[in-house]
């Protein structure tokens, strides 16, 4: 019995030891400059070398693995989980991760009152997708072309905004955004009614209110992969 159970804790402790590992291979270590370092991420820390932060990957290991199990539950409860990641250089991971797990996502700009104001954000989603509809069906082709050019660029400019989204006809259950402090506006949404929120945090973001604050780089396009895989591959 005490052989099985020391068994056990040394197969916990390697596993550690090599996601330890694949998370500094994968650059998540690295911080923003000291000078730009958040007092509430001063926990997070585990020094600062040629005035770059470092990340405690401890620290990150253990919101890792507590955001990976709160995904997990969520997705075999049903539930939804909007992923939000505006940033051009790694959104293409966020798209790729919602889409495999079969949520919806915002990749190109936060829309706003997508939470706080869904009643009429979820009116402009159907007006999107009766409109796409429309021209699919070649409904449209009975406007004049003036007429049509005028319903094409309106269709694009919904479809950015709304392609991620298109499926929902409810609030999220949760959202998992990439970078807190470049989508404050998600964040305080979601905090402001009570939607939880798991964010890869950096060493400028404040991670107060959310309820898996991931301490990682979003300098490196490595990190953002590794994180995102980590917690939807359960």
């Amino acid at each position: 019995m005490i052989t099985t159970v020391q068994n056990h804790l040394n197969q916990q402790d390697l596993e550690k030891e090599r996601i330890l590992k694949e998370m500094a291979e994968a650059k998540v270590c690295f911080g923003h400059s000291a000078s730009r370092l958040h007092p509430r991420m001063k926990p997070f820390v585990a020094g600062v070398k040629n005035t770059q932060t470092i990340i405690n990957l401890e620290k990150t290991y253990d919101y890792l693995i507590k955001a990976r199990e709160l995904f997990s539950s969520l997705k075999k409860e049903g539930k939804t989980i909007l992923f939000v990641n505006t940033n051009p250089a790694t959104n293409d991971i966020t798209e790729a991760a919602a889409t495999k797990t079969s949520n919806p996502f915002i990749t190109n700009r936060w829309i706003g009152g997508f939470l706080t104001n869904f009643p009429v954000i979820s009116k402009r989603i159907a007006y999107f997708n009766e409109l796409k509809k429309k021209k699919e069906s070649g409904e449209l082709e009975k406007y004049t072309k003036k007429e049509q050019l005028k319903f094409e660029e309106e269709l694009e400019e919904l479809e950015e905004l709304f392609a991620g989204v298109k499926n929902c006809q409810k609030l999220p259950d949760a959202i998992f955004v990439i970078d807190a402090k470049i989508h404050q506006y998600a964040v305080k949404e979601a905090q402001r009614i009570g939607i939880p929120i798991i964010a890869l945090v950096n060493t400028d973001n404040d991670p107060t209110g959310i309820v898996c604050p991931i301490p990682a780089s979003d300098l490196h396009r490595s990190s953002v992969e590794y994180i995102t895989n980590f917690i939807i591959n359960d």
